[in-house]
């Protein structure tokens, strides 16, 4: 007779409690350092720009505070802790209006948390404006674009061969500092004519608009609706 093989039984498995995900935020909201109080530490964090232009604020309204009162301050408040230490305040003021010119530099900047080093200036803001431009085109740029328009910026401004930036290393930096993102486009909808697609649409709009709701049909594609 032949005999079925058994498994050894085994304890049922507790229930899996999945971790909550931390919503992401708004593309225009500003990073901050700051912690709840039940995520403080001791340890020292390195804050970003928008952190520090409001400690500035805060000792620009409080002139008798000391700096050991302000760091007390900065650590127990209740809606979001930044931790630093006396000296590093002392070495911040100092910095203040190398620090607060900074916060023009591009869209991120009150996000980012060291100053972003950017070689020729005069290359980055002409490529910010053909970027600009493009947009109003609604055209895409793409990141060998972008490799290929700084090159020619570069020859335009007899930038020296140890200034520029060869390569695609520095786009990410770039796209990150002025929020710019990468869109490619496929098939039929990279093959397209932006302007066409403007006069076409309002040929039709100016067609539909003699009939009544109820009598416009769209056949697009209706073979695959039988």
């Amino acid at each position: 007779m032949s005999t079925s093989l058994k498994r050894k039984p085994r304890d049922k498995p507790a229930p899996y409690n999945q971790p909550v995900k931390r919503q992401r935020k708004g593309g225009d909201n500003t990073r901050t350092s700051a912690h709840s109080p039940s995520e403080s530490s001791s340890s020292r964090q390195n804050l970003t720009l928008s952190d520090w232009i409001a400690v500035y604020s805060f000792v620009d309204t409080h002139h008798n505070a000391t700096q050991a009162e302000i760091v007390q301050h900065f650590q127990s408040l209740k809606t979001g802790a930044l931790i630093f230490n006396q000296a590093t305040l002392s070495r911040k003021l100092r910095q203040r209006p190398k620090m607060e010119a900074r916060v023009g530099d591009n869209p991120n900047a009150l996000s980012s948390k060291r100053p972003r080093v950017v070689t020729r200036p005069d290359v980055e803001r002409a490529l910010i404006l053909w970027i600009r431009h493009m947009e109003n085109k609604r055209e895409s740029v793409t990141g060998p674009m972008l490799r290929e328009k700084r090159k020619r910026f570069e020859d335009e401004f007899d930038v020296p061969e140890k200034e520029r930036l060869p390569g695609e290393a520095w786009i990410q930096s770039f796209c990150r500092a002025y929020k710019i993102r990468e869109h490619r486009r496929h098939g039929e909808a990279g093959s397209i004519d932006s302007k066409a697609v403007d006069t076409e649409r309002e040929r039709c709009r100016r067609i539909l608009a003699r009939y009544a709701p109820r009598d416009r049909w769209n056949f697009d594609e209706t073979s695959f609706f039988p």
